[in-house]
């Protein structure tokens, strides 16, 4: 990742000039050493499944083998979590918040000013090939009519820097499970949708199709924080459980192979300025 390199001249027999170009090698050495530790520090690292080693990434390029599971709790930090993906003109913020929220302390807030518009945070990390789950644990902080959050998984990545200039290295495909907020003359609820991405237009705006419609998330209470899952099987199946209680609806698809990557989303609806938090994301094998 790093090369220290140098050239010096030295006649035969000179031991002061060898004394001194040894000085320098420990100097060299010294300084390699400090190189090392800044680029251990602050290089995104990911875990290769099965094998104890750590592959490290220069920014703008792609694991070499999918991991087995990744967890992020967010408690201290959004560590490798960056926006990959959002609607042309939009105002977007992603941080960490190390507040507590109803119960819940340390968390991931990705936020969007513009209504109708949405943005897409990940940790850029391959996840495991089908059959796997992805659960997060996910609350709106202001809710407000049709603001939306929720996973992305199966996306691409072209191994070119993401997002790049134009947003065409990376997430140009991938499938969206999105939870919207409701408030029809009082009555607040939840309703999901899982939809199918395969392209966006020159605004960025997501092309796709639905698999599963707007359904009522009966059972969950809007103001809370929810553990969603889906699951992914290795045949294309796709089915949801919230509180770990199974959802109505399902879908099969498999367009987009895996490994893949994964991610969260917020979307505002006809009101701007939403805010989605996250207390945590998992990815495993579902074995």
């Amino acid at each position: 990742m790093f090369q220290v390199t140098g050239s010096f001249v030295c006649r035969e027999g000179d031991n002061a000039m060898a004394d001194i170009n040894q000085k320098i090698w420990r100097i060299v050495g010294f300084i390699a050493a400090i190189v090392a530790l800044v680029v251990l520090v602050t290089v995104p690292v990911v875990a290769r499944p099965n094998t104890g080693l750590i592959a490290f990434l220069p920014f703008g390029s792609s694991p070499v083998a999918p991991v087995e599971s990744y967890k992020a709790e967010f408690t201290d930090n959004i560590h490798l979590w960056n926006v990959v993906r959002w609607q042309k003109d939009t105002a977007f913020e992603l941080e960490h918040e190390d507040s507590c929220d109803s119960g819940q302390c340390g968390f991931l807030e990705l936020g969007v000013d513009k209504p109708e518009s949405y943005a897409i945070a990940s940790p850029l990390i391959l996840g495991p090939q089908r059959p796997y789950v992805i659960e997060f644990r996910a609350r709106f902080h202001e809710r407000e009519d049709k603001h939306q959050l929720g996973a992305v998984f199966g996306a691409d990545w072209q191994a070119a820097p993401c997002p790049g200039d134009n947003n065409s290295a990376c997430f140009n495909h991938y499938y969206e499970f999105r939870v919207r907020y409701r408030d029809v003359n009082g009555d607040e609820f939840l309703e999901y949708r899982l939809r199918r991405i395969d392209g966006h237009d020159g605004n960025n705006i997501e092309q796709g199709e639905d698999l599963v419609d707007w359904t009522r998330a009966d059972g969950v209470t809007a103001g809370n924080w929810i553990k969603w899952q889906v699951r992914y099987g290795v045949r294309g199946d796709i089915t949801f459980k919230a509180n770990n209680d199974e959802l109505p609806g399902s879908a099969q698809d498999s367009r987009y192979d895996d490994p893949s990557y994964f991610g969260v989303l917020s979307r505002a609806g006809d009101v701007g300025n939403v805010q989605a938090r996250f207390d945590e994301y998992a990815i495993m094998l579902d074995q």
